[in-house]
């Protein structure tokens, strides 16, 4: 009978342990938007590699003590940013392609995990293409209240996270034509975009913002040809200019 009563008692711990398991996955896995959650102003090419970039994500979480530098393809191809500063805890969560509704649909593994710090760079996306639809509607203060919503959800979900909001790259529409044989056209020309937007993040003064825009614009207003060859994403002396201009916050994070 002893072991009748022993044998209840080690199922039940058992049964136990695999419903705390599966609700971990269960609440794991509602931190990775599914293919076919709608993210608002998306287009359509850059889908497949919004949930591709997810499943790598779910499949190597944030974990703990992290910085995160959050964003899109500009962040992406910084590669392994722990190279560029000597650490072992930066976690690269850019996504070729995103906008900032797209960031804010996939915020909840950022704030799941609280990491130490973010390094957000997000934007640019969302003004580059004139004939994206509702691209109307998409205005300069609609990006800079997007980014605004997630440094707020950041601030009030995990209030011991360092956020820093980093301003959009320009763009220097010579170098992009050269390259591609066109450059979209706006009717607010993209620069004066981009410039708007940042300038509604450097007067709010709730955020801390990083100005990556002055350090790498030249005469014109356009970004450096010696920090890109086609215009606007960076090449090697642009991640190196980049690194340079955060080295000291990361280093008071290390």
């Amino acid at each position: 009978m002893r072991f009748f009563y022993l044998s209840i008692f080690l199922s039940l711990i058992a049964s136990s342990c695999n419903t705390n398991s599966t609700k971990d996955n269960q609440r794991m896995d509602s931190l990775y938007p599914k293919k076919g959650t709608f993210v608002k102003y998306q287009e359509e090419w850059a889908i497949d590699g919004y949930y591709k970039r997810l499943s790598e994500f779910k499949a190597s979480p944030i974990g703990e003590n992290k910085i995160v530098f959050l964003g899109n393809s500009i962040t992406e191809s910084g590669g392994d940013w722990n190279k560029r500063f000597g650490t072992k805890n930066i976690v690269n969560r850019g996504i070729g392609g995103d906008i900032t509704e797209g960031v804010i649909v996939r915020i909840q593994e950022i704030i799941h995990f609280k990491p130490l710090a973010v390094f957000l760079l997000i934007g640019i996306n969302d003004i580059f293409n004139s004939d994206k639809p509702n691209r109307d509607k998409i205005t300069a203060s609609y990006v800079a209240n997007n980014i605004l919503k997630i440094s707020k959800i950041i601030s009030r979900e995990s209030p011991s996270t360092k956020l820093f909001v980093q301003t959009i790259l320009p763009v220097n529409p010579k170098s992009y034509f050269k390259e591609n044989g066109f450059f979209p056209e706006h009717n607010v020309p993209l620069p004066d975009q981009i410039n708007n937007i940042n300038k509604i993040l450097k007067e709010n003064d709730q955020l801390n913002v990083i100005d990556l825009h002055s350090a790498f614009v030249d005469d014109e207003g356009f970004l450096h040809t010696k920090y890109s060859d086609e215009g606007v994403h960076l090449n090697e002396d642009g991640y190196r200019n980049w690194a340079s201009l955060i080295n000291d916050k990361i280093t008071l994070l290390k």
